[in-house]
């Protein structure tokens, strides 16, 4: 089972060495984070113009992983330069530089072009010995979701993750396929949805993950990819958790620290 998960999962890596050096205009506008641990970071980026991420360390090469197709973004030495293309849905980056790994929760903002400057405590000033192998943190990340639809598919998720089953009203549409069954679970990091779909046309669907994308999905797996008439599939989606509206609120959560969980 988990061979197949690993098959299916949909990340898609995005790498594009610069042909010249990639500066910051002295018009941006300019974010500082400091960075000490591998919790996710939180930044706007413009949804109209350029965003520069300057890093403490020269990114390694196959060192971006994105999962939105609407982001145009580059590397050169240690800038990641950013294009929105316009869109306004959040999305995950991953870049692995040659000292540390970092994931990047972008939010497209109506502002001016910026630039976000990186420190990293765990990185020593001018570079130095590596602390740990990159590749292998950028791994961490895709392994946490592949892990996360391993056990939703074999049903040993925490209890910490809530079952909900989606009303009909709120199914996809998806092509000619029909969703017999919607459910999610959510946990307190991630939600894994999973749709259980059948092909109602007299002709044959070839299915690619990207036919499923909406700008807010971190991993898309499919158990099949060809559908012959009648036949039927799962597909399994991860995405962060939303809160959930005021009137599907529990007032009794299984778990009072679920975040400790997943």
């Amino acid at each position: 089972m988990m061979a197949w998960v690993r098959r299916r999962l949909w990340v898609i890596g995005l790498v594009v060495a610069l042909g010249s050096g990639v500066g910051a205009s002295a018009g941006w506008a300019k974010q500082d984070v400091t960075v000490s641990d591998d919790a996710p970071i939180a930044v706007d980026i413009s949804s109209s113009q350029l965003t520069l991420i300057k890093l403490p360390s020269s990114i390694v090469p196959n060192g971006l992983i994105t999962v939105s197709p609407a982001l145009e973004i580059k590397a050169n030495g240690k800038n990641v330069a950013i294009d929105p293309k316009g869109t306004t849905q959040l999305a995950d980056l991953v870049v692995m530089t040659e000292h540390q790994s970092y994931l990047f929760q972008l939010r497209p903002r109506p502002i001016p072009a910026e630039t976000i400057v990186v420190q990293d405590t765990r990185v020593p000033n001018g570079g130095g010995k590596l602390e740990a192998d990159p590749l292998k943190r950028g791994e961490g990340y895709v392994d946490a979701n592949v892990e996360l639809l391993k056990q939703t598919v074999q049903g040993s998720l925490p209890k910490s993750c809530v079952p909900r089953e989606i009303s009909k009203k709120a199914y996809p549409k998806w092509l000619e396929l029909e969703v017999l069954e919607g459910k999610e679970f959510r946990c307190s990091v991630y939600t894994v949805v999973r749709y259980h779909i059948y092909n109602r046309a007299e002709k044959i669907q070839s299915l690619r993950q990207t036919e499923f994308f909406t700008g807010n999905e971190l991993s898309i797996s499919l158990n099949r990819h060809v559908l012959k008439p009648a036949d039927d599939a799962v597909i399994y989606i991860v995405t962060y958790t939303q809160p959930l509206p005021p009137d599907q609120r529990k007032t009794n959560s299984p778990d009072p620290e679920p975040w400790r969980s997943n």
